[in-house]
């Protein structure tokens, strides 16, 4: 089957090999790093696997870092659907679409005052929308645009096409590639996933003003 047809370059599948130890268990001077699981959207199969979290944020690790070892992985292909399980996958962060992050949000200090402004947007084969997260007071597009590469968006619904048809996925958060991002604007409609509920109506909607980009591929 083929899975890499529309990836800038391949996926690397590799054996897992377990650290070295002392003997007792565990390796020397070793410590003890939380994993997190990712759903991934890339350009030519629809990923899931387990990643070290050695940031306080999936955000920050996915910005801090252009390269990402998966293990116990399991791909499904766009194009015929067929699936595929790996030890282990090391995926470019410029072959990820979207992450959806399950679970927690992250550590809740290093959150900042913002406002949820509902968006959508079509990033490669997938369409996004939910809540945009930026300070009160500042241009959603241009916060947009002045971030760096991967954007969390909030109470979101991820649509793309399958062999089976078209499919749907609804996660507290996802974390957007904006440079593979080819337009983004005021969501067109309810945003609010059936199970999520949002901050009470009126909050969520003010001050978004009327905006569409048009992103060039960079």
């Amino acid at each position: 089957m083929s899975m890499r047809s529309t990836l800038s370059r391949p996926l690397r599948v590799f054996r897992h090999e377990p650290a070295a130890s002392d003997g007792a268990g565990e390796a020397p001077g070793s410590v003890e790093v939380p994993t997190v699981g990712l759903t991934l959207y890339t350009g030519d199969s629809v990923a899931f696997g387990y990643l070290p979290l050695l940031a306080a944020r999936v955000t920050d690790l996915m910005n801090e870092h252009e390269e990402f070892a998966f293990v116990d992985t399991y791909l499904e292909s766009l194009e015929d659907g067929h699936e595929l399980a790996a030890g282990s996958v090391v995926v470019a962060r410029d072959e990820i679409f979207v992450a959806a992050v399950a679970g927690p949000r992250g550590d809740p200090k290093r959150r900042t005052r913002t406002r949820p402004i509902p968006i959508e947007m079509q990033v490669g084969p997938y369409s996004v929308w939910g809540n945009l997260h930026v300070v009160p007071g500042t241009d959603p597009l241009m916060s947009f645009r002045s971030r760096r590469t991967m954007v969390p968006v909030t109470e979101a619904t991820v649509e793309w096409d399958s062999p089976d048809g078209r499919r749907l996925a609804q996660w507290p958060t996802v974390v957007v590639n904006r440079m593979l991002a080819d337009w983004i604007a005021p969501a067109r409609r309810d945003v609010r996933p059936r199970d999520m509920q949002l901050v009470p109506e009126g909050e969520s909607s003010a001050s978004g003003g009327d905006f569409v980009a048009q992103i060039a591929r960079r």
